[in-house]
């Protein structure tokens, strides 16, 4: 199985500046990080001079943020015959609980399941957005909810999550904070 941020419908760009506040950049690491994904992204080969025309980093700026995002990990040089690649794949795989549940599969496969038909990108996204922001359980009682109401809709769900968020149903970290079905 492709790890989750290989999958066709992660917006990594997105994910990153979702996330942001997770890694402790320095403004220049962060400037460097976001360019790295976004020249990916296009599959623009990456040099250290295509960086720091892109950037406007000097070249010892450059180098020492490079040489930071290999020691946290985050990013990973790999030489090919003729090139250099710049990975950050070490940027999705650290180790933080929120960013592997960010992605649990079985949420998605459930709300595929639920919807019988593989979902679209807009309803992929949305539900990636849900799984940042929510307990998985409380997911998994809206889906059953809707579904209770036959009305399997993104909109009707946001609408669920919104009054059950206004009730103080679910708390600011996106747990119940109380199970509502029994008072």
């Amino acid at each position: 199985m492709k790890a989750w941020w290989k999958q066709p419908y992660i917006n990594r760009l997105q994910w990153i500046l979702e996330h942001y506040e997770w890694f402790g950049f320095s403004e220049t690491e962060g400037l460097v990080v976001l360019m790295i994904e976004y020249l990916n992204t296009c599959q623009t080969p990456i040099t250290p001079a295509l960086l720091e025309k892109k950037t406007g980093l000097t070249k010892e700026a450059l180098d020492q943020a490079l040489s930071v995002l290999c020691a946290k990990k985050y990013l990973e040089l790999k030489a090919g015959r003729s090139s250099v690649s710049f990975s950050l794949d070490g940027l999705y795989n650290a180790d933080t609980a929120k960013s592997q549940k960010a992605m649990e599969q079985p949420v998605f496969d459930l709300f595929e399941g639920e919807f019988g038909r593989p979902l679209n990108s807009n309803e992929l996204m949305t539900l990636q957005t849900w799984v940042s922001r929510y307990d998985s359980s409380v997911l998994v009682k809206v889906l059953k909810e809707a579904s209770m109401y036959q009305k399997l809709n993104f909109a009707y769900m946001q609408r669920i999550l919104s009054e059950w968020q206004r009730k103080g149903w679910i708390g600011p970290d996106g747990r119940e904070v109380r199970n509502h079905e029994s008072g």
